[in-house]
């Protein structure tokens, strides 16, 4: 382990969760989510897609499904306390590298200016969705891009300043150094993915809530405190984010 202290998400004042889908945050970090909000972290959300391919539905056109995942995004969100809800949009399943998602998470970041930006890790072994691969890698770029004044000028001729994103959050993570005791907040994250009707229901729901809880147990073991359940976040400063071979270690 590199001799570098990990930065302390509750000690920011802004987080923003930039997540591919509608529940992305939830499933990765929801409890921590109520826990910084319980806090008084103003805590903000960016859904990248607009939700329009997550369902085999055949009854729902794409304009209703993502009117739906939209309403059920509101929801569960307002459970778990946070402050503002952003969207992009983009299509779902669809989403590439490009200069114009690059724009707009920078437009974003500029506009919330989070100290702490979380995200999917697209680094995870065997992810083959690319929505998350681009999102987690777009948004790292993002981040550190955001406080140059040469990236998107003309955003800055429009009343918003380039903002200096301090560290980077990721879930779904592999390579956890931060475990975040979430004893009391586990069931409103349970409750807040239950808000996701059209994604969890019946015996899906169930095995990814028994999943998600073993997943929080395992993770409970690695905090000093005893606890029960427990959220793993891979935390980095900017700086490990470019021509660091160590980055994996921290």
């Amino acid at each position: 382990m590199i001799p570098f202290e990990i930065p302390n998400p509750f000690n920011m004042k802004r987080a923003l969760f930039i997540q591919p889908h509608h529940d992305d945050n939830e499933f990765g970090a929801g409890a921590t989510i109520a826990k910084l909000a319980s806090e008084g972290v103003d805590v903000h959300y960016l859904t990248v897609t607009d939700g329009g391919s997550g369902s085999n539905d055949k009854t729902l056109s794409t304009k209703e499904l993502i009117e739906i995942r939209k309403k059920e995004q509101e929801k569960a969100s307002s459970i778990l306390g946070v402050n503002q809800l952003h969207w992009l949009d983009f299509p779902d399943g669809h989403l590439y590298d490009s200069e114009e998602l690059r724009r707009e998470l920078v437009r974003v970041i500029r506009t919330v200016c989070p100290d702490i930006i979380f995200t999917v890790d697209p680094w995870l072994d065997y992810e083959t969705h690319i929505d998350h691969i681009v999102t987690g890698k777009v948004a790292s770029f993002a981040a550190r891009m955001s406080g140059n004044a040469r990236f998107y000028p003309e955003q800055l001729q429009a009343d918003l300043k380039e903002h200096k994103v301090q560290v980077m959050g990721y879930y779904t993570t592999k390579n956890p150094n931060t475990f975040i005791n979430v004893d009391s907040f586990w069931e409103k994250k349970l409750k807040a993915l239950q808000a996701h009707k059209s994604q969890f229901s019946g015996d899906y729901l169930t095995f990814i809530t028994n999943y998600l809880s073993y997943k929080a147990t395992e993770h409970a073991k690695q905090v000093e405190d005893d606890c029960n359940y427990a959220e793993g976040f891979k935390i980095l400063p900017l700086m490990f984010l470019h021509s660091n071979v160590d980055a994996i270690d921290m």
